[in-house]
């Protein structure tokens, strides 16, 4: 059998600081420093990748989703494609649905990253690899579907 510790304290550690770079006072580490010192070069823009989050970005980004041109283009190509399966057909329908996910996989191939907030969802290859699979898959059940 593994040995247990026997303390009172069992399961409980001591808080560390807010932020991930404090120095922690028993131990007496020096901080790391978030930027360089003023007399070390820049090695350049900090990747997208590895740029810290700010959740008032965030946030001011998601109040103005609304303003966002790929939500209203991808929106209203669901949009079309609900009226065209109600209005002329559901394998029509389905059609133009598989279409709008296959413009969207090129979109997101096409341009640079970050692209578009409707469709960059992970990393660049794996969202037009799942795009193009959805609008292949839509389009062959489409295509079997009974007139």
């Amino acid at each position: 059998m593994v040995k247990e510790r026997m303390s009172g304290a069992a399961g409980v550690r001591r808080a560390t600081g807010a932020h991930p770079h404090t120095a922690d006072p028993l131990r007496q580490e020096p901080p790391v420093p978030d930027r360089p010192a003023p007399d070390q070069p820049s090695t350049g823009p900090i990747p997208v990748e590895e740029a810290p989050l700010d959740p008032r970005a965030i946030a001011r980004a998601s109040l103005d989703a609304a303003r966002n041109v790929s939500l209203w283009w991808t929106s209203s190509g669901i949009v079309v494609a609900t009226v065209v399966a109600l209005v002329v057909g559901t394998r029509a329908g389905a059609f133009v649905l598989a279409g709008v996910a296959l413009v969207c996989a090129v979109v997101r191939a096409v341009l640079p990253s970050p692209g578009p907030v409707a469709i960059s969802v992970r990393a660049k290859a794996l969202d037009v690899a799942v795009l193009v699979l959805l609008g292949a898959g839509l389009a062959v059940l489409a295509q079997i579907l009974p007139r």
